[in-house]
C-alpha cells in the first residue's frame, strides 16, 4: 500500500517498506499513549485527542525532517523520532503550521521529490508563509524568501521562484514594520548555549554531505549534494534564528526540527564510534601465542 498525494513537494509513504511502516506504528502508538494519558487525567475527549494528535504529528515531523536532512541514512530518522518523543514531553506545544512550512521549504531546496516546485506549490508556500509572517513572526517570510532565491540560483534553477521570493519578502518586511511576533533581541544564556552546541554537532554532517547516493522519488536521479547541504544550512539557520528571537519558546515551536538536527548529528557520531570500535585491535587472549 502506498500513500501518495499530488504535488511536487509531497512524497509517497510506501507502507510495504519496513522503515515507513515502523514510523507509522510509532506515531500511532505515541498518539494513542498521549491521548490515553490525557483521558486518565480526566481531560475531555476532544482535548485528549488533540493533545495526542499533536504528539504523534511532532514525532512524525521529526522523522520526516531527518529524512530530508540526512537522506542516505534511514536509521538517523529514528534517532530523530526518539528525540521527538522525548522533546514533546518537555515542549508539548510545537507550532505545527510552522513545521509544515519548514518541511516544504527543505523540499524546495533539496528537491527530494526529484522535481522542482510547481507554480501552484510555490503559491501555496507563499500563502502559508505570509499567514505565519503576519500572524506569528516575520522571520518565516524572511526564510521563505531566502529559500525561493536559493532555488532560483542553485543547479537546475527555478527562475519563477524569484518572483515568489520578492513577494514574500515584501510581506515579511511589512510584518516586521507592524511588529508581528514581538521578538526579543538576543537569546538567553541557556538557549544561546543550546544553539551553539547543536550547531557545532551538526556542522560536520553538513561538511560530510559531499556525495549523496539517495535519488529523487520521481526521477531516480541522485540528489544534488549542493542542494542537500543548502537545505541542511537552511534548517539550522532558521531554527537558530527563531530560537534566538524567542528563546525556549522558539525551541518549543520548532521542537521536531531541533530533534531532527540533533538526531542526525548523534547518529553520525554513534556510527563513527561504532566503526572505530569495530576496527580497534583486540587484546590477545590469555595463553595465546
Amino acid at each position: 500500500m502506498t500513500v501518495e498525494k499530488p504535488g511536487s513537494l509531497t512524497r509517497s509513504i510506501d507502507l510495504n517498506y519496513p522503515t515507513n511502516r515502523a514510523i507509522v506504528i510509532i506515531t500511532l502508538i505515541f498518539l494513542s499513549g498521549v491521548s490515553g494519558f490525557q483521558l486518565f487525567l480526566e481531560r475531555d475527549l476532544s482535548t485528549a485527542f488533540y493533545s495526542g494528535l499533536r504528539a504523534g504529528t511532532s514525532v512524525f515531523f521529526a522523522w520526516a525532517f531527518a529524512r530530508e536532512l540526512d537522506p542516505d541514512n534511514e536509521l538517523s530518522a529514528f534517532f530523530a523520532a526518539f528525540l521527538g518523543c522525548t522533546g514533546f514531553l518537555l515542549f508539548p506545544f510545537p507550532l505545527l503550521l510552522a513545521l509544515f512550512l519548514e518541511l516544504l521549504l527543505l523540499r524546495i531546496v533539496n528537491r527530494s521529490s526529484g522535481v522542482s516546485s510547481k507554480t501552484s506549490d510555490s503559491f501555496a508556500v507563499f500563502l502559508l508563509s505570509s499567514w505565519l509572517s503576519l500572524g506569528e513572526s516575520w522571520i518565516f517570510g524572511l526564510f521563505t524568501a531566502l529559500v525561493f532565491f536559493l532555488d532560483a540560483v542553485l543547479p537546475v534553477p527555478s527562475r519563477q521562484n524569484r518572483i515568489f521570493g520578492l513577494a514574500v519578502l515584501m510581506v515579511s518586511t511589512f510584518a516586521f514594520l507592524q511588529g508581528a511576533g514581538e521578538e526579543g533581541t538576543f537569546p538567553g544564556m541557556q538557549s544561546g548555549l543550546f544553539i551553539l552546541i547543536t550547531a557545532l554537532l551538526f556542522i560536520p554532517t553538513v561538511l560530510s554531505s559531499r556525495e549523496i547516493k539517495s535519488t529523487g522519488d520521481r526521477t531516480g536521479i541522485p540528489l544534488d549534494p549542493r542542494r542537500v547541504r543548502a537545505a541542511q544550512l537552511i534548517a539550522l539557520l532558521s531554527s537558530s534564528l527563531f530560537t534566538a528571537l524567542r528563546g525556549w519558546a522558539g525551541v518549543e515551536s520548532l521542537m521536531p526540527l531541533w530533534g531532527a538536527i540533533l538526531g542526525v548529528s548523534l547518529y553520525g557520531y554513534s556510527k563513527m564510534l561504532f566503526k572505530k570500535l569495530r576496527k580497534a585491535p583486540r587484546p590477545d587472549c590469555p595463553g595465546e601465542t
